[in-house]
């Protein structure tokens, strides 16, 4: 019965790498220096050639905002760093596309003071949705904005 429990906690583990066509990333950060985060990218095909971008996403007072990132491969295959050059104020989160849509996307949510938190692969969507639907719960309504 371990044996059983073991291959269901290995496949559900796999299982968004499996959905999303092997391929998947996760961002992490920042480094010692407060600013440089990390992109990897993990793909089943070691030839696959991925081709990703990154935004970041946030809402300055009340104001959405969004910054290109630019991603800099660094010696590790599938390894890219970037710095924050997204504002210090605000809601912030980072969303990782591994290709030209409908290529899977990363969308990791950052703590205040800019660490991340968390991680989320979508395999069907480029995860602009996601970001707009946290972000647009942090846009305080004013009176007469309509819904």
């Amino acid at each position: 019965m371990r044996v059983w429990f073991a291959a269901a906690a290995l496949f559900v583990s796999f299982a968004p790498a499996a959905f999303a066509g092997g391929i998947h990333a996760k961002i992490e950060g920042p480094g010692p220096d407060g600013v440089t985060y990390t992109a990897r990218t993990y793909s089943c095909d070691p030839d696959a050639r991925l081709e990703p971008w990154a935004l970041a996403e946030g809402v300055i007072d009340s104001t959405r905002r969004s910054v290109l990132l630019r991603l800099n491969p660094t010696s590790e295959h599938g390894v890219y760093q970037f710095t924050r050059t997204w504002p210090e104020q605000g809601v912030w989160m980072i969303r990782l596309s591994l290709g030209h849509p409908p290529a899977p996307a990363t969308v990791a949510t950052l703590r205040a003071n800019g660490t991340v938190k968390d991680n989320k692969l979508y395999w069907n969507s480029d995860g602009s949705m996601e970001c707009s639907k946290a972000l647009n719960s942090k846009v305080r309504r004013r009176p007469g904005d309509g819904c």
